[in-house]
């Protein structure tokens, strides 16, 4: 069992600042992505600048975990723990920026139900089809040095096993929000595409009851490779961009215990009011 504890620094200006004890750590021996592309380290907000008013966040996790949290206007970004994942469905919404980032006011209809079915109902085919047209490894140099990655590998020939960060995550999310390339009209799309993923899609963070009501763009991504789970969350809503990964032994419940872990990180950051993180 790993048990972690994130002592979380609030203040004015992003909202908090993490530090992450954890005892007992996981081993997990899995096959690395070959590094066949790394993007150099981006400024970063100071941690000084992020205040000194305390709160916890703990998450008691069979496994490895990570998360990280950004201000979509401002970039500073906060987080705890170490774990890269493989991105799995979670890099969809790359695809499809990378696709609709050339096209016009209209795409052909095939195309627009693809894209439909890539982020709604997280259709591998589709993602595969876009993926070879944009010219596999080629596309996701482009996330990297488009989004300002810094710790993201290609595999490949194999968009869902490109490995990044949890902050690498959180900037993926920025980048469909606010990033350069899309035009308004794609942008609005997509997000609403993400706000109304298929029910068995829509899970995770936006299931913390503290963001009820608050409506966020989602897009997850789960597998199972041999007897562990990898699921990553990600949401974008108001000013935020949330990234929580976990990497697990299974549990009997699939991709249900990464799920609530996603849901408990959320919850326990948004969920208190003296946090400073409590949606207006």
């Amino acid at each position: 069992m790993r048990i972690c504890v994130v002592v979380v620094l609030v203040g004015a200006i992003l909202g908090a600042l993490a530090v992450v004890v954890c005892t007992r750590p996981v081993k997990v021996t899995a096959a690395a992505p070959q590094p066949v592309s790394y993007a150099q380290p981006s400024s970063s907000t100071s941690p000084q600048s992020l205040g000194t008013r305390p709160a916890e966040v703990a998450v008691d996790v069979q496994g490895e975990w990570s998360w990280a949290l950004r201000e979509l206007d401002t970039g500073a970004v906060v987080g705890g723990g170490t774990l890269r994942n493989t991105a799995e469905s979670m890099i969809k919404i790359w695809l499809a920026v990378d696709y609709l980032a050339a096209r016009e006011s209209r795409i052909p209809a095939d195309d627009e139900a693809r894209v439909t079915r890539m982020i709604r109902v997280s259709d591998d085919r589709a993602a595969q089809t876009l993926y070879l047209r944009l010219g596999e490894d080629a596309s996701i140099t482009r996330m990297i040095r488009t989004c300002g990655l810094r710790d993201t590998l290609i595999h490949p020939h194999w968009w869902s096993k490109t490995t990044m960060s949890a902050a690498d995550a959180s900037l993926l999310g920025q980048c469909v929000a606010r990033g350069p390339g899309l035009s308004p009209q794609w942008r609005s799309k997509l997000l609403d595409l993400m706000r109304s993923v298929a029910p068995t899609d829509a899970f995770g963070i936006l299931e913390a009851p503290a963001l009820a009501g608050r409506h966020p763009a989602v897009k997850n991504g789960w597998t199972r490779h041999g007897s562990w789970w990898t699921v990553n969350c990600l949401a974008i809503w108001d000013h935020w961009v949330l990234a929580v990964l976990a990497h697990y032994p299974d549990q009997g419940d699939g991709h249900r215990y990464g799920a609530e872990v996603c849901k408990t990180v959320a919850q326990q950051l948004f969920g208190r009011v003296d946090a400073g993180f409590a949606p207006e």
